[in-house]
């Protein structure tokens, strides 16, 4: 390391900018390890799917297929609330499913950013496939840039937890009533809370970001009159933006001193 954690804080922040510029050396082992809590947090949000999809008729067949096609488990409920209305239309499915994702497209374009420029192509088309929220949001928690090994190694168990998972859900429709089932999805903002609450205790700009992500949720889900309009899918985009603007424009990125060494440089 280029420096301990007995300097003070602003060097502490550099070493850690600086090193994003640096390929990392996480391996396939450290991503299948740091995959558990997300495969745990996963399972019983696919066994709520599993059974409710099997409640309205779906084989477990058609509801592992769709699962596969569909990785994504606000994707998926939005598509058995179209069924279950009674909806036909492919359109529709695909645009719900289109507005319901289309916060992935932040997520790529911010994770393209930290991906190791070795990663080939099909490398990053794969990542791309199995990439979720709390992927992202583990990955980006290592500093340097990350290579092919270690995300695919992080992808791994969440995605065998999201398909066994739905699969069991399946086979026991049965036996677990379906409010059992959806008690289970407290789960899932257990797991996000996990995920969350570390950075921004380490960071005040993080908790910033964060409450105003909060606050303008909470005020966007609240009113009759937006959501109206807005389904949660763009309520989620219209959140991230934002947050993510202001925190930009509050705390913007200090250049390391490498960075600024090398600026005084060219400017001579």
């Amino acid at each position: 390391m280029y420096a301990n954690f007995s300097y003070k804080n602003r060097k502490v922040v550099i070493f850690l900018e600086s090193g994003i510029k640096q390929a990392s050396n996480l391996g396939y082992k450290k991503g299948f390890f740091d995959g558990i809590p997300i495969c745990l947090g996963y399972i019983p949000i696919a066994l709520a799917l599993g059974i409710s999809a099997s409640k309205l008729g779906m084989n477990v067949w058609i509801t592992q297929l769709m699962n596969t096609t569909v990785y994504s488990g606000s994707g998926g409920f939005a598509a058995l609330n179209l069924i279950e209305g009674g909806e036909v239309s492919i359109i529709t499915f695909a645009l719900t499913l289109l507005v319901v994702n289309c916060r992935y497209l932040l997520l790529s374009i911010s994770m393209a950013q930290r991906l190791d420029p070795g990663m080939g192509f099909l490398q990053r088309v794969c990542f791309g496939i199995f990439n979720t929220d709390e992927v992202f949001a583990v990955a980006v928690q290592n500093p340097g840039k990350l290579k092919f090994p270690y995300l695919l190694g992080l992808a791994t168990l969440p995605y065998v937890g999201w398909m066994s998972g739905s699969f069991i859900g399946c086979l026991f429709t049965n036996i677990l009533p379906k409010s059992v089932g959806d008690a289970l999805g407290i789960m899932l903002y257990a797991m996000i809370i996990a995920i969350v609450v570390p950075p921004t205790k380490k960071s005040k700009q993080v908790l910033f970001i964060v409450i105003i992500s909060i606050l303008m949720s909470v005020l966007l889900e609240c009113n009759p009159a937006i959501t109206k309009y807005l389904t949660p899918g763009w309520i989620i985009i219209i959140c991230a933006m934002v947050s993510a603007t202001l925190g930009a424009m509050f705390f913007p990125v200090q250049d390391s001193d490498d960075d600024a060494q090398g600026k005084e440089a060219k400017a001579q």
